[in-house]
Order: structure tokens, then sequence, then C-alpha cells
């Protein structure tokens, strides 16, 4: 997600205040309640292109906001390959203590003892994050529904855009028409 910026408030000048062309693009195309249909071929296309500009930003939204989830799950990742190697790190220095024979595992027991302690506490932890992630993967999984209900309804507002695009260019072709009277 992009960071937020807080931007000084000043005059809405068009010419001085580099965010204006945004206040100016609301205002064009906001229609307060009630405005009524358009009625002129360009506010016709205005309208198809704000509408199709919208569906864009909703799309640009929820594409902002899965890359987040990617980079939220790649770090999970990260982690997790740390801790596991962590944990193999621990068995294997507890195998090297073991495989050199009963004298060494007498000799090193409470280095053992130790090394066995801190393998299981890891386990412990592992074992918590683990069902942590089962529970998340599990709402993940209603998410996801919802996510392909989503998919749907933005495959259908691209139908529509497309519906919006060709209407504002069959207008186009209406106006530039010879001879034609709207």
């Amino acid at each position: 997600m992009p960071k937020h910026e807080d931007y000084a408030i000043g005059s809405i000048d068009t010419s001085q205040n580099p965010a204006s062309h945004v206040v100016e693009e609301l205002r064009r195309s906001f229609k307060p309640p009630g405005a009524g249909a358009p009625t002129t071929p360009a506010e016709k296309i205005e309208e198809s292109l704000s509408e199709v500009q919208n569906t864009i930003r909703e799309q640009q939204m929820t594409i902002e906001q899965d890359l987040q989830n990617s980079l939220s799950k790649a770090s999970t990742h990260v982690a997790d390959s740390q801790t596991v190697d962590t944990l193999l790190a621990i068995t294997q220095q507890i195998a090297s203590i073991v495989s050199q024979g009963n004298e060494t595992v007498r000799s090193n027991s409470q280095q053992l003892n130790d090394l066995l302690n801190h393998l299981g506490s890891q386990l412990s932890l592992q074992q918590a994050k683990i069902d942590r992630q089962v529970a998340q993967a599990l709402q993940q999984a209603i998410c996801s529904l919802a996510d392909a209900q989503g998919a749907m309804f933005q495959s259908m507002a691209a139908s529509e855009m497309g519906l919006y695009v060709k209407g504002a260019s069959q207008i186009i072709k209406d106006i530039i028409a010879p001879g034609q009277i709207q």
C-alpha cells in the first residue's frame, strides 16, 4: 500500500497547487444527487469515461492490496525459513554430540540437556505459530471465496467498461457523422 503523505492545504488555484488537478477532476466527475442524465454527447462521453476510470481505480486498489498481502506472506516465509534453520542447527549439534558415543554424551550431558530444552521450547513456539497459521489459512480461505466473488464482479465491470467505451465511440461517430443532427 502506498504511504499516505500530508499535503499542505492552501488555496485551490489550479496554476499553483500541485494537487489541484485531482481536485479539478473530482469536481468534474462529481454529479450531485438528482443531477439528471447527461444531455450532450460530450457529457455522455464524460460519464462513460468517469465510470471506466472509477472501475480502473477500484481494480488498482485491489491489485495494491493483493501485492501487500503477497509481501506480507513473503516476509512470513522468510521468518519461517529462519526458524527451521535454527531448529536444524540445534538438531545437528545434538546429533554431533550423540554420534561420538556414550562417553561424549555423559561428559556433555548438561550441554545436551540445554540443547534439548532449547529445541523443545523452539518446537513449542513453532507449534503455536503453525496453529495460528492454520487459523489464518482458514480465514484466508473464507476471504478467498469473497475475493473470487469480487473477481467475478470485476469481470462484469470490465465487460461493462467495454460497453461504455463502445458507447462513447459510437457517440463520437455520431458527432462526426456528416449531416447528422443531435
